[in-house]
């Protein structure tokens, strides 16, 4: 890795931060975990967006804005703001103070959501 790890001024979709997340995690639901890092979390953290890839070096990509498609645990519906549940997964805000994006579509037989973030 050259240098820290930042974000500012950056208008892309995609973000770059730091995990100890594995290629087998891509496509998962992630938050961040410490300073520009991010990981599953515990179920009710903030959702940041999905894990696009994963590079030798612990650095990553992640999808934060636009449409993204996400698997979910729980009741999930149209309109919902969705928080991680811990796993890799997104679910419905419930007793969580704030939730991030919102659900433009249900894929009952994925089971996954289409999020807008």
């Amino acid at each position: 890795m050259l240098g820290g790890i930042s974000n500012k001024e950056v208008f892309d979709a995609c973000r770059t931060y730091t995990t100890t997340l594995t290629a087998a995690d891509v496509g998962k639901a992630v938050t961040m975990t410490g300073n520009n890092a991010v990981g599953l979390g515990a179920a009710g953290n903030i959702f940041v967006g999905t894990l696009e890839r994963v590079e030798k070096d612990g650095t990553c990509r992640v999808r934060c804005f636009g449409n993204v498609e996400v698997a979910y645990s729980g009741a999930v519906a149209v309109g919902n703001q969705l928080v991680v549940d811990g796993t890799g997964k997104v679910k419905a805000v419930t007793t969580e103070v704030n939730g991030r994006g919102f659900v433009s579509n249900v894929d009952t037989v994925k089971t996954k959501v289409t999020v807008e973030l």
